[in-house]
């Protein structure tokens, strides 16, 4: 019965312990030019998405020939959507022509977007491994 006890114990502790994390590395393709940096964004929520603010993952890449991968770091399980554009010129925003089009190459998770930004849902990628995402730039 002790013997029981204890390793129900043991299961209680490691149930109640932190949650698994995995490894999680963009792999960016169709890369047109050396210009500027590649500013990706990763969110765990839609409203966060929709927002563009309180992104669990921002960093900064300075873009060289592709395919580039972008190693994430250790992320919870769960789901998560990524957005990502080529800053050519360097001004920390993505810029768009008249029509409201980006002019600077850009793409998200799952490869959405080609008619305006894909909803979180659309672009949500669930990591319960390591997970490698593959976007192609548009």
């Amino acid at each position: 019965m002790k013997t029981v006890m204890a390793v129900v114990g043991m299961g209680l502790i490691v149930a109640g312990g932190p949650a698994l994390a995995h490894e999680l590395t963009l792999k960016v393709d169709n890369v047109k030019n050396l210009n500027g940096n590649l500013l990706v964004a990763v969110y765990d929520q839609a409203p966060h998405y929709n927002s563009n603010n309180q992104s669990v993952i921002v960093r900064k890449i300075k873009v060289t020939e592709g395919p580039i991968l972008v190693a994430l770091g250790d992320v919870a399980t769960g789901h998560y959507a990524v957005k990502l554009f080529q800053d050519e010129n360097d001004n920390g925003i993505i810029d768009i022509n008249p029509a409201g089009i980006p002019a600077e190459p850009y793409g998200f998770s799952n490869n959405g977007g080609n008619y305006g930004q894909p909803s979180f849902n659309e672009a949500k990628v669930l990591v319960d491994k390591a997970t490698e995402i593959e976007i192609h730039l548009k």
